[in-house]
């Protein structure tokens, strides 16, 4: 669907940025409005003295010896009088038509040139258009052929007409020299127009001593320049000066199109060779219709990427013309083949059989050529846009040969952008409150468009698409596509942050399993095992000290059963830490009634609400749920002032444990102690999740969910 011109972007192209390479000042800028002045000046001049001297020259019969464009040879002046066209309206028709050619780009040029005469490239194509418009038909020929004073001032217009090209390629569109060297090349074009005219090797000239330089140095130049768009196109330009390039080369395609035709068609139709209605047509259109008119769509081209290249969808007006023009060449093709070679293989000119024949072919197979000449050319330029299921096979092509984030993520963004051709794809994940963008493919214009990625309702990022032209807007199958992509984004993204985090759990695990190694060496070489090797000394001591102080040993065995203990009750103390013997010994119920009784007795009423017969709990849940109202109550006893404190425990897709108090509640500009962070971190090792409500004196209240397999619940 081709954007029309909205007040937005009118306002986005007035106030875009002017290039500060693209901009003259001061004496620079005086001197190029004179230089152009005075060419243009010149070039009206030439016009209103060539226009009487062409419509002379056309109206005399063409012989070789002084033979111009558009002259006619005899047998053409009698098909036309035949035809009741008089040699008089053929001059007529032709100077008019070059006449209404010259003044639309004298009045194309003159415009650009009133609305942007401080802008090189504006300027430069300003005056190439003055320039075309008067040197680029056969209107001079005569005029020099006639009167050779006008010679100079023409070859010097024709070759600034032609050297403006490849200065043109050089600089289009930032009005940089790409590659810098081109600097040079351009600057040997301004000297060879300005004294070409005085030499045998003028610009303009195509004959004699020039036409070598014609044929060999122009092409090479304009090869060089067409190189250097190729190269700035794919390397440098950003996407806007991109668009502005496909609209020239549009234009030029459209030109060289119409050239490649009128050359052409004389020898792939034989009717027009013969004098027929067909060749008096040609004659009197051909001109118009294949060069005149290529002409103006490169005149609008070329204005359109100066002034309003955001505007206009050019890749649509690519799309229909490659497929249009290909289906009318295949068309005519096609007629040319079954008239011209059948006629050939019965000996038959002008069979109106043949022809019906042809035409006949022609409408069947145009419906089925075109659909597939549309295909072709969406392809070319929209990728699998059309085929769906290409691209969904693709994708999943991508998402089944590895799950690794570092490879996966950026191997969906890349598919998306190669398979659907857009200029930028990329895979944003939710980080808390913001977005992080963890893969992307191509280069970020504009504001893309963001698809959410879902997975069980649960929104865990977006899909950022940007269009293949800014402004441009997704048709609704691109639309479809995109959500499915979406989709199944979604579901890769959730299974590569499920990996991640297994993977982070099992480092989490071993680092709490050396952990707790660490502590128990530590406890056991710090704490037991000194206790140990002084029991030991005392128990040697205490042996000598037997036969010459009885009295002594008795005192220092006393000693000795003191301290083993004291051992014993670190040795219980470890074994308490690891694991709570009153879970083993009465299980998660009664331990927390046995708990709950120690605590009343420092003044806190405490209720138990609990099922009277919880299913079998996995050990590391038993454990977290009675550390965690282990922790909790010693909060309240310690913090919360507290006459009353409930604990309850039910099973609800999981193992809900709340603790909840009448104190004090927690401050505003609470931090979390060891027993929260306590809590925190054993709900997070099992994968759950942790509320703390509070409210000034009206209690807190500690919610834990705990996960159960389903089989445990």
């Amino acid at each position: 669907m081709t954007p029309q011109p909205t007040a937005a972007n009118l306002a986005a192209w007035a106030d875009r940025p002017h290039q500060g390479t693209n901009r003259l000042y001061g004496r620079w800028l005086v001197a190029a409005r004179i230089v152009w002045l005075s060419l243009a000046g010149l070039a009206l001049v030439v016009l209103a003295v060539a226009l009487p001297v062409f419509f002379q020259a056309v109206r005399v019969v063409r012989t070789p010896e002084a033979a111009v464009p558009g002259q006619l040879p005899p047998a053409d002046i009698v098909l036309l009088q035949q035809w009741s066209v008089s040699l008089d309206v053929y001059a007529a028709y032709q100077t008019g038509l070059i006449a209404v050619f010259a003044l639309v780009f004298l009045a194309a040029g003159a415009l650009l040139f009133q609305r942007r005469s401080d802008d090189r490239i504006a300027l430069l194509v300003s005056l190439w258009l003055v320039l075309i418009g008067v040197t680029g038909n056969p209107l001079l020929d005569p005029l020099i052929r006639d009167y050779p004073a006008w010679q100079t001032p023409v070859r010097f217009l024709q070759g600034a007409a032609i050297g403006c090209f490849p200065i043109f390629t050089y600089l289009f569109p930032d009005g940089r020299f790409v590659p810098r060297w081109t600097r040079i090349l351009a600057i040997t074009w301004v000297v060879w127009i300005v004294v070409g005219p005085f030499t045998p090797f003028t610009v303009g000239d195509f004959t004699g001593a020039s036409a070598l330089w014609f044929g060999v140095l122009i092409p090479v130049s304009m090869g060089v320049g067409l190189t250097a768009q190729v190269y700035r196109y794919r390397r440098i330009s950003s996407q806007d000066e991109r668009l502005q390039a496909r609209w020239v080369l549009f234009g030029f395609g459209v030109v060289a199109l119409g050239f490649l035709l009128y050359g052409a068609l004389p020898l792939l139709v034989p009717t027009l060779r013969e004098p027929t209605l067909a060749r008096v047509l040609f004659l009197n259109f051909s001109e118009t219709v294949l060069l005149v008119i290529p002409w103006f769509v490169l005149l609008t081209s070329v204005g359109i990427a100066i002034l309003r290249y955001r505007l206009y969808d050019i890749d649509l007006v690519i799309n229909r013309t490659l497929v249009y023009g290909t289906l009318s060449a295949g068309v005519i093709g096609l007629y040319v083949l079954v008239v011209g070679g059948l006629g050939t293989l019965f000996q038959s000119s002008g069979n109106l059989a043949l022809a019906l024949l042809a035409t006949g072919l022609a409408a069947l197979l145009v419906q089925p050529l075109r659909a597939s000449l549309q295909r072709r050319v969406n392809r070319l330029m929209y990728g699998e846009r059309d085929d769906p299921y290409v691209v969904l096979s693709r994708l999943s092509q991508q998402l089944k040969t590895t799950l690794a984030p570092d490879t996966v993520l950026p191997g969906v963004t890349a598919t998306v952008a190669q398979t659907l051709k857009l200029p930028y794809v990329a895979l944003a994940v939710q980080r808390g409150e913001r977005l992080e963008v963890v893969a992307s493919a191509g280069e970020s214009v504009g504001d893309p468009m963001a698809l959410p990625l879902v997975y069980q309702a649960e929104g865990i990022g977006q899909l950022l698409v940007a269009p293949r032209a800014p402004g441009e807007a997704f048709t609704p199958a691109e639309r479809r596509l995109l959500e499915d992509i979406a989709l199944q984004s979604g579901a890769a993204l959730h299974a590569i942050r499920l990996t991640a985090d297994l993977q982070r759990s099992r480092e989490q695990l071993v680092a709490a399993r050396e952990e707790e190694r660490r502590r128990l060496r530590r406890d056991l070489h710090d704490g037991l095992g000194p206790q140990l090797a002084s029991l030991t000394l005392t128990i040697a001591a205490a042996r000598e000290l037997l036969r010459r102080d009885p009295q002594a040993a008795d005192q220092l065995l006393g000693e000795l059963t003191t301290h083993a203990q004291a051992a014993i009750a670190d040795i219980r103390r470890i074994v308490y830490d690891l694991r709570p013997p009153a879970l083993d010994d009465l299980g998660l119920l009664l331990a927390l009634r046995e708990q709950a009784a120690a605590y009343q007795q420092a003044g806190l009423q405490i209720t138990i609400d609990v099922p009277e017969q919880l299913p079998a709990l996995p050990a590391a849940v038993e454990v977290a749920a009675y550390r965690i109202v282990q922790e909790a109550v010693t909060n309240v006893v310690r913090h919360a002032s507290a006459q009353y404190c409930v604990v309850r425990l039910h099973i609800d897709n999981g193992l809900w444990v709340e603790i909840q108090d009448d104190g004090r509640g927690l401050p505003a500009t609470r931090r979390s102690g060891v027993g929260l962070t306590s809590i925190r971190e054993r709900t997070t090792e099992l994968g759950g999740t942790l509320t703390i409500e509070s409210a000034a004196g009206k209690g807190t209240q500690v919610r834990v969910w705990l996960p159960l397999t389903k089989e445990r619940q």
